[in-house]
């Protein structure tokens, strides 16, 4: 037996104050300021803040105007490039859905998708016909990201060391945290990554034995032949939960609990269809031809 598909669970008065954007412009607001060595009052004091607004904006319960996020980061010093993405993100709408485009599959490029799993007490995932990226070892995912692409394209080397560095979520993990896994059967035996898949699957075994870490195949046999969608659910420790719903060359972070609904119905048939986490490890252990 193994953990039912995640709910979206009742939210707290804190959770109802913040989004995922607001939540997200904290935590970089946070390391802004502690990178410049400052004080949450070495902020208040310019621009006679009351100390409860900045906690509030580091906290992410509350939806900070643009002006009140450029003038944080400009008093926190942040870097160019983080402050244009950050500026840009805090002029975004607040419409319950946040869509953000990048390289052609390479969400590893985006830092919200590292805010997500570096934020998250539980992550549900699933992949369609491969090994979720989180699982990925080195090899695989260079031949994953290098697929289409000019082998000298330097932002492979880079999505690959993102992709791993985001692993790290796994090692060490918080209390309560838990990740679950579905894969595709046929990703086991996928004649696209022959070179490749052996160690793939020897790490995959490995780190299904970690007891936050399920894994759960989908059996060959259950598989939909119609094109699927990759997409997790992500809930962090103060009950906020979304899903992000990956397509080539974008990502689309789902808050609102209507348009989360349908891929909380899949992950609930994909409970029901996978096999428990000590059969689908049978099965993974099999399928190494070392």
């Amino acid at each position: 037996m193994f953990k039912s598909a995640p709910q979206p669970t009742a939210r707290s008065k804190r959770a109802e104050e913040s989004t995922a954007k607001s939540r997200e412009l904290g935590a970089a607001l946070r390391c802004a300021r502690e990178a410049s060595n400052l004080a949450q009052a070495d902020i208040c004091r310019p621009f006679g803040w009351g100390a409860p607004k900045v906690s509030r904006l580091e906290s992410g319960q509350r939806e900070g105007s643009p002006l009140d996020i450029v003038t944080y980061l400009a008093k926190a010093g942040t870097e160019p490039a983080e402050f244009d993405r950050l500026k840009k993100l805090a002029e975004s709408p607040a419409n319950g859905y946040d869509l953000q485009r990048h390289p052609e599959n390479m969400p590893d490029l985006l830092p919200t998708f590292d805010f997500l799993h570096a934020s998250a007490k539980t992550m549900t995932l699933y992949e369609p016909r491969r090994i979720p990226s989180l699982l990925q070892s080195e090899q695989y995912a260079e031949v994953t990201l290098r697929h289409n692409r000019n082998p000298k394209d330097p932002l492979v080397k880079e999505a690959v060391q993102a992709r791993l560095a985001r692993q790290e979520v796994l090692k060490g993990a918080r209390y309560g945290f838990d990740a679950t896994f579905y894969i595709d059967e046929i990703a086991l035996h996928d004649p696209t990554m022959r070179s490749v898949l052996d160690e793939q699957l020897l790490q995959l075994v490995i780190t299904s034995t970690v007891p936050h870490c399920h894994v759960h195949l989908i059996p060959s046999d259950s598989f939909d032949e119609d094109p699927q969608t990759a997409f997790g659910f992500f809930e962090d420790y103060d009950g906020n939960s979304v899903v992000t719903v990956h397509t080539a060359t974008a990502m689309l972070v789902l808050e609102d609990s209507e348009d989360m609904a349908p891929y909380l119905r899949k992950l609930n048939e994909l409970r029901e269809t996978a096999l428990s986490k000590r059969k689908s490890v049978e099965i993974a252990n099999s399928a190494v031809h070392l």
